[in-house]
């Protein structure tokens, strides 16, 4: 009994002796200067880059609001949650000796960068593995080391190299619209192809018009509710994607006779405005077996005359594609 306990007691103060030496041996695996990687606070960070050999983003905070590659409003939620995992990130270990170099010369080429800027610094460089490159690990180091990490996120399911996105589009917030009711001065739908569906309300000094576009005529009597309500219908309204056209083919599109154009004003004089155009059914017969003259579910979409294409749903917009008929 006295030899066994005394064995066990020597295999603790074994462990205990490796454990501070590994983590306070200025040689060691686990020197702070290899670890740059772990923020402790997001707060600071003020510039964010992330770089592949095929694309980068750059993620700026300008009085407190997020910016994408200097001309794109970033998705609130999606930088909170990047933000909130970069804080928690944790190391599961270092790379065996046995790997070490292989892995490293991997990050090197193949590995997206990741930029941090602290104040007026990118004070943190460090490089993650490509998603592809392992389906169960996540591998970090930073760019002035050789030495890389097996990295995680606690009570995270996916890869921690999931979250270092290239793509502009991911980041995006996709907001067309996105007013309280009181904010509308009032908002104008035109149906080019059919002018006597065209309209625009208003409201001032507690009243609210009804005006025929065909006519120019203000409707005298109309629905005060309907009209009312048509104004909470522009509250975080999105689009779906970008559109992944030829050059030629957007041109075609943004050429051709659009199918709405919603207009909406606020009390400071900003309108933006949205052009909707038919997208060619992907298949000939619809459902119903009849032939399907356009896509019934999606439509492309120019925002503020930009000269990109989105794609929007119809049923997202189902709410704000109202003919004057609806009023009445």
């Amino acid at each position: 009994m006295k030899s066994n306990r005394l064995l066990i007691l020597i295999v603790l103060l074994l462990i205990t002796f490796v454990a501070v030496y590994i983590f306070s041996n200025p040689h060691g695996t686990l020197k702070s200067g290899n670890t740059g990687f772990l923020i402790q606070s997001a707060d600071k960070i003020s510039e964010i880059k992330i770089s592949s050999s095929q694309e980068q983003i750059g993620l700026s905070k300008k009085n407190n609001t997020w910016e994408l590659n200097g001309k794109y409003k970033v998705n609130d939620l999606i930088i909170t949650n990047f933000l909130n995992a970069l804080t928690s990130i944790d190391i599961l270990t270092p790379v065996s000796k046995v790997e070490r170099n292989q892995i490293s010369n991997i990050l090197k080429k193949e590995g997206v960068l990741v930029e941090l800027r602290d104040n007026k610094f990118f004070s943190r460089k460090f490089f993650v593995n490509q998603p592809a490159m392992s389906k169960n690990k996540t591998y970090m180091m930073m760019t002035n080391s050789q030495e890389p990490y097996i990295v995680r996120i606690p009570d995270f399911k996916g890869q921690v190299s999931q979250l270092f996105i290239t793509n502009e589009n991911f980041w995006r917030d996709k907001t067309v619209f996105n007013y309280l009711p009181q904010h509308i001065k009032s908002i104008t739908v035109e149906y080019p192809r059919s002018n006597t569906k065209s309209f625009k309300v208003a409201y001032n000094k507690g009243t609210f018009t009804l005006q025929n576009l065909n006519e120019g005529e203000y409707e005298q009597d109309f629905n005060i509710e309907k009209v009312a309500q048509y104004f909470t219908n522009f509250q975080n309204v999105k689009y779906e994607n970008k559109a992944t056209l030829a050059g030629e083919k957007i041109d075609s599109v943004k050429q051709s006779v659009a199918y709405c154009i919603i207009s909406v004003e606020d009390y400071n004089g900003a309108i933006n405005k949205l052009e909707i155009f038919r997208k060619d059914a992907e298949n000939n017969i619809d459902e119903f077996g009849n032939k399907a003259g356009f896509d019934y579910n999606r439509a492309y979409a120019v925002f503020n005359n930009n000269d990109e294409l989105l794609v929007i749903q119809y049923y997202n917009f189902d709410l704000i594609f109202k003919e004057i008929d609806y009023f009445r």
